[in-house]
């Protein structure tokens, strides 16, 4: 993850913008943050902000999160165009003329009318929170972005496509770029995300509420999963029980490719095929998050698919949760991130020296596959650095030890946000104590989808 550096100038933008959230709602709170934006943008400078779809590893399409986060829309926006704050009026300018005239320019298609039919391409569209004229038809935006690439002589901030091969072809972005210079732009590129990830790292009041719904969604499929899982049932029906809940509570999809593992695909970190049949004995990694209007949750439960853990496991399975709640107790504002990766770790391979799995601290590695934490928001590993803690951050916990050589994996994930007084942890509704996992397994209950098969599932 790239990691962005606090400065102070950083800092006082993230102050404004939350002060000023805290009375707004609705459109004005994006209004609000393009605002943040383009006061933090450099004198003379232009933001660039197109609406391409994020194509996840399950071919899910998503609207481009920063272009979500600054208005509010999804597919029916193209492109945001900002023009900073403080601007050099041009030379001779006659007195009156307002030379900071347009600030922003959005495009977009034209929403359906009230017959259901398309808009035509003389209608034009308008935006909740965007002045009159400064919304155009996304028609309009390639003639726009020439322009702009050929008058800006300052900086121009602008996520573009790279190629990945030196001697390979360049992308349609790279080639624009390039016949732009080729005719004498002399424009200085910055990534857009540079100042938009400190931004979208704080939370605000809307933010969390959306995210705590997607929380409680979450935490709600774990549980019916918990109810209804038996031995002898695929790990895609296990899924299917997920997705079901997230639906059914109006999170139209998850938040990445859901996880569930069981026996040795426990141990695989990022296993999706979901294809085994669980088998007796086998624990099941479940790491699941439902998207709520944008927003993702993410939460893993380590559980027994016959409802009991073994000796061993209950041994393997307190170790990480140990790491999971110290870790957890560790978040408050200005923790640094470091300090609570080195608990987890200390705790870890403290429990697996007790256990005599390894002979050396020095060998948690081998056990702990990866770190203890990311943000969450608009993407499951949103952006923006929390490597010192700070108020309206949301994080994950999760601590996990896999031993390949027994199928055994363990992983246990909240979702916890950070409060001037401490920390919230958003995801309690998941149990995590074994106690509470077996007591729930035990009442059975779930959903039974066995009703509708056909045939032989295989």
């Amino acid at each position: 993850m790239k990691r962005i550096r606090w400065t102070i100038a950083g800092v006082a933008l993230v102050v404004f913008l939350l002060n000023a959230l805290a009375f707004t709602q609705g459109a004005d709170q994006y209004q609000v943050r393009r605002q943040a934006v383009r006061d933090a943008m450099e004198p003379d400078s232009v933001l660039i902000v197109r609406n391409t779809p994020i194509v996840d590893d399950s071919g899910l399409s998503r609207t481009d999160p920063n272009f979500r986060y600054l208005t509010g829309l999804g597919s029916e926006g193209t492109a945001l165009v900002l023009f900073a704050a403080k601007r050099t009026p041009p030379p001779g300018l006659p007195p009156g003329i307002n030379y900071r005239s347009p600030t922003e320019i959005l495009f977009r298609t034209a929403p359906p009318s009230a017959t259901g039919r398309a808009a035509g391409p003389e209608t034009l569209p308008s935006a909740p929170g965007f002045a009159a004229g400064t919304v155009r038809r996304s028609s309009d935006f390639q003639a726009t972005f020439d322009s702009l690439l050929l008058s800006t002589s300052q900086t121009l901030y602008l996520d573009y496509r790279r190629s990945r091969m030196l001697n390979g072809p360049m992308t349609e972005d790279e080639q624009l770029l390039k016949q732009a210079r080729d005719r004498g732009a002399a424009l200085k590129i910055k990534p857009a995300s540079s100042l938009l990830a400190p931004l979208r790292v704080i939370k605000t009041a809307d933010e969390l509420e959306l995210l705590r719904h997607a929380a409680q969604i979450t935490a709600a499929a774990e549980r019916e999963t918990m109810r209804a899982a038996k031995p002898g049932l695929f790990e895609y029906q296990l899924q299917s029980i997920i997705e079901h809940v997230f639906s059914i509570n109006g999170a139209r999809r998850p938040g990445f490719t859901t996880i569930v593992g069981s026996g040795p695909n426990s141990c695989i970190l990022h296993w999706s095929e979901n294809t085994r049949q669980t088998q007796a004995g086998d624990v099941v990694v479940l790491d699941i998050g439902a998207e709520y209007q944008s927003y993702t949750a993410d939460i893993t439960r380590t559980i027994p698919v016959s409802g009991t853990f073994s000796k061993r496991q209950r041994d393997i399975y307190e170790v990480v949760l140990q790491a999971n709640m110290q870790a957890i107790e560790m978040l408050k504002p200005s923790v640094n991130m470091r300090d609570v990766s080195a608990k987890v770790q200390d705790v870890l391979g403290e429990g697996l020296l007790k256990l005599g799995i390894i002979k050396d601290k020095s060998q948690t590695f081998r056990y702990s596959l990866h770190g203890p934490s990311h943000p969450i928001g608009l993407q499951v590993h949103d952006v923006g650095s929390t490597a010192v803690l700070q108020p309206g951050m949301v994080i994950t916990i999760e601590p996990g030890l896999y031993l390949p050589e027994e199928s055994l994996g363990v992983r246990i994930e909240d979702d916890v946000l950070i409060t001037p007084a401490g920390h919230e942890v958003i995801t309690g509704g998941a149990p995590k104590a074994i106690g509470e996992i077996e007591t729930l397994m035990k009442q059975g209950g779930g959903i039974d989808f066995r009703r509708y098969l056909v045939g032989v599932t295989r």
